[in-house]
Formats: structure tokens, sequence, C-alpha cells
């Protein structure tokens, strides 16, 4: 039986352009051109898991894969996109804002341009987000 993976602690304050995590995997560090919009950890399925909503960018037609969920040890499970069908146009849809712990898992913030947010929560089977509703 193996035992539980110990708690990751992360180190960021918003404004910080450096994202770092310790624990049974080491220390990570995450550096970006911009400050993240939000940082988090939590535990699912017997591991920590930490996911970084990078900082949003609004220009029309630009990415909107800005979340990002890794491992403990710094490696990349998912770069997570907003759903393509929240809007009919696509380009609408700006990218992840926000992550709140709720029930002990993450749930993420969409922003659109003009069409107000939407919620959901990240399937770790597929990464794609799921359970989608609108925010506010």
């Amino acid at each position: 039986m193996t035992p539980p993976e110990k708690a990751v602690a992360v180190t960021w304050t918003p404004g910080d352009t450096t994202v770092r995590w310790s624990g049974p995997a080491g220390d990570v560090e995450k550096a970006y051109e911009l400050p993240p919009q939000d940082v988090l950890a939590w535990r699912e399925r017997g591991e920590t898991l930490v996911l970084v909503v990078e900082a949003l960018d609004p220009t029309p037609f630009t990415r909107s894969d800005n979340a990002v969920v890794h491992r403990a040890d710094g490696s990349e499970l998912y770069r997570l996109r907003p759903p393509g069908d929240l809007l009919r146009d696509p380009n609408d849809v700006h990218g992840f804002h926000l992550a709140l712990l709720q029930d002990e898992r993450p749930l993420l913030i969409v922003v659109t341009r003009n069409a107000g947010d939407f919620q959901g929560r990240i399937d770790l089977d597929t990464g794609e987000i799921v359970e989608i509703n609108t925010w506010r």
C-alpha cells in the first residue's frame, strides 16, 4: 500500500510573476511574463494538483487557453481551454479569469466579451471543462 502524498505548499501573492510550490516531489518554480490571475492547489484522486490561471489577454483572436493544471512535481497535466460552444462566436470568449475552491474542487470562471461569464469544473479524465453554468 502506497502512503498518501504529503501536502504541497504554494507560495504566490497576487501581482507576483513567479509561482513556487514545494512538496514530496521537491521544489517547483514557474515564472511568467505577466502575473497569473489566480493559483490554487487541491487534492483529487490521491494526488495534489496545482492550477495556475495565467494572465488574461482580452485582445480579439488571441488564445483563450490560459489555465494549466500541474502535477505536484511541476509537470503539466492539462492546458485548459474554455468550451468552444459557449457562444456562437468563439472569439468572444476571452479565457479563464478566476479559480475558486468549492467543495474541495476548483470552480473555474470563464469570461466573455459581452455575453456574461460562465463557470465550470475540470474533468480530470479529459482535461475538458464540464458542469458549465452561467456565473452571474
